[in-house]
């Protein structure tokens, strides 16, 4: 009998571990591992997240085996599959193809721009936009801000408040930029992945930016910029907000909510035309 149950319990063990898929996420053009991309089921909470070298590691047993598999990363192509044929590989690599952009930069004339901050600037210390960091890979959240523009614009920055920054370490934040679908956000208008490192040094009075100038994001309507924090950490971190203002959440490639009293604090530095 002993012998039985520690055949079942091998058993067992063996299906636990199959139903684990590893992989690496890799850019197809260079074989190059793809740090911090989001892995996930379509419209759903679920997923993973690769760690700096593209490794990652999901269980998808749970799943019906025609939900879609995807992954997005500015730059990139989408990566979709469904899970059946995704779990059916032997060697479980995604590979993303680059995006082929031939975007001409427009030369800004200044007479005819000017410079303006657009967004929530908030810097209270009561209303807070506390991501789950604790909880690493297995959370991934993104918080995002709408924007409208009638007239042409570039962003030049992208700046965040923070209400509360008690970190050891540095922590890594994702810049997303998104066109608008029925109001909410909707595909990745980036040429490239955007990703900073943030410790308490580099904050001036609570507040970081990153300088996008280069990045030639072009805009006009609507569109929105939003934040991710990427990995784990024990720290006390969290976003300044702004009351009476619309923010919008989702977890993993789960469907866009709107949060209807408050407004994470990012803005952005643009020239806009006059």
């Amino acid at each position: 009998m002993k012998k039985l149950n520690f055949l079942v319990a091998l058993f067992v063990c063996v299906i636990s571990q199959a139903q684990l898929i590893s992989g690496t996420v890799l850019s197809k053009d260079d074989n190059q591992p793809i740090p911090y991309a989001k892995i996930g089921i379509l419209n759903s909470n679920f997923g993973t997240q690769a760690n700096e070298n593209g490794k990652f590691q999901i269980q998808l047993e749970s799943f019906s085996t025609d939900k879609e598999l995807i992954v997005a990363v500015a730059g990139y192509k989408q990566f979709r599959s469904s899970v059946e044929d995704f779990v059916k590989q032997n060697l479980h690599n995604i590979y993303l193809y680059e995006k082929v952009t031939n975007i001409q930069e427009v030369v800004i004339a200044p007479k005819n721009y000017k410079d303006k901050n657009l967004g929530v600037n908030s810097k209270s210390k009561s209303v807070m936009f506390t991501p789950n960091m604790e909880k690493g890979n297995s959370v991934v959240e993104e918080t995002a801000v709408e924007f409208n523009s009638n007239k042409k614009l570039k962003i030049n920055k992208i700046n965040i408040n923070f209400s509360r920054f008690e970190s050891t370490t540095p922590i890594k934040v994702r810049y997303t930029v998104y066109d608008e679908k029925d109001g909410k956000p909707n595909n990745l208008v980036l040429d490239k992945d955007i990703i900073a490192t943030i410790d308490k040094d580099n904050l001036d009075a609570y507040s970081f930016s990153v300088d996008v100038s280069n990045e030639r994001i072009w805009l006009q309507g609507k569109f929105f910029v939003g934040i991710q924090f990427i990995g784990q950490s024990s720290g006390k971190v969290a976003l300044s907000g702004a009351l009476f203002r619309s923010g919008y959440y989702r977890s993993f490639y789960g469907n866009w909510e709107k949060i209807g009293m408050a407004a994470p604090a990012i803005n952005i530095d643009v020239k806009v035309q006059k």
